[in-house]
């Protein structure tokens, strides 16, 4: 059974920070809220609707809503500031079968991503950079870790809000990738395990290995791989979107070649020949 938490985070920064994330206290945290958590059941994401959306201003609320609208702000850059440990007013009216309606500030943990989410049909990851996205996956994973629970307590705020307010939010992220990457996050993509010590992509190599890393480069890094033909031929195309992932992940060598981190950090495992 997971630990059932209540009371407010006090434990984010700490948490996030032992994650390896580049963690900002927004001063006076700790004691901003609209009360205190009732049990925590997991995480809610949305996006702010501007690029340019400061910690601050989460904090700050607006006229109509007065602050904090989240525990966590995640800026383009991946810097994560924790706004806020007491409740937020981010969900709204909404309901999901494991929450209660119109109930959800009380129990979900908010974080908003300063980005204007582009549009609610827009691919995955369409204007999110990676350092962004990257930390948005491994503040989930490490706030389920610490509450004990899975990958599917990760929530978009359409999922919620989406009948009962129109919300869209998280725009282009698809919430199921979401939660795949964040059950997959490990960290630092060193050491690969067994699962991708074979892997050696590049420039010439052809099959089925090469046709499956350009739909994982096409579906999930469509901002700058969305072009990219499965064709299973390693070309240039290829090798530049690889070399932009590598750019934009860190820990990876930028050769534009896909070796064991390279297919570590695309979850990208062995094809075999009949696939």
């Amino acid at each position: 059974m997971p630990a059932v938490w209540s009371g407010d985070p006090l434990w984010l920064a700490d948490v996030l920070r032992a994650a390896g994330l580049d963690v900002r206290e927004l001063p006076g945290w700790r004691d901003r809220g609209h009360g205190d958590f009732a049990d925590i059941r997991g995480v809610m994401v949305h996006h702010t609707g501007s690029d340019g959306a400061t910690a601050e201003s989460i904090a700050r609320g607006r006229p109509d809503l007065p602050g904090p609208l989240s525990a966590l702000h995640i800026a383009r850059s991946g810097a994560v500031t924790v706004v806020a440990a007491g409740v937020s007013w981010h969900a709204g009216e909404g309901s999901y079968p494991w929450l209660p309606v119109n109930g959800a500030n009380r129990h979900m943990i908010g974080i908003e991503c300063a980005n204007s989410g582009t549009s609610p049909s827009a691919p995955h990851r369409t204007h999110w950079p990676d350092a962004q996205y990257v930390a948005l996956v491994r503040s989930c994973a490490a706030i389920c870790r610490r509450l004990g629970r899975s990958a599917d307590r990760v929530i978009g705020h359409k999922e919620y809000a989406g009948r009962a307010q129109g919300k869209w939010d998280p725009g282009a992220i698809d919430m199921d990738i979401l939660r795949r990457d964040v059950a997959d996050d490990r960290g630092v993509p060193e050491p690969p395990d067994d699962d991708y010590s074979d892997i050696l992509l590049k420039r010439g190599s052809r099959g089925p290995q090469v046709a499956e890393l350009q739909r994982r480069l096409k579906a999930a890094y469509a901002s700058y791989a969305g072009n990219l033909v499965v064709d299973g031929v390693f070309g240039p195309d290829t090798e530049a979107a690889v070399r932009e992932f590598q750019r934009r992940t860190p820990g990876l060598v930028v050769d534009g070649i896909v070796g064991p981190a390279t297919a570590w950090a695309l979850r990208l495992r062995v094809v075999s020949a009949r696939a």
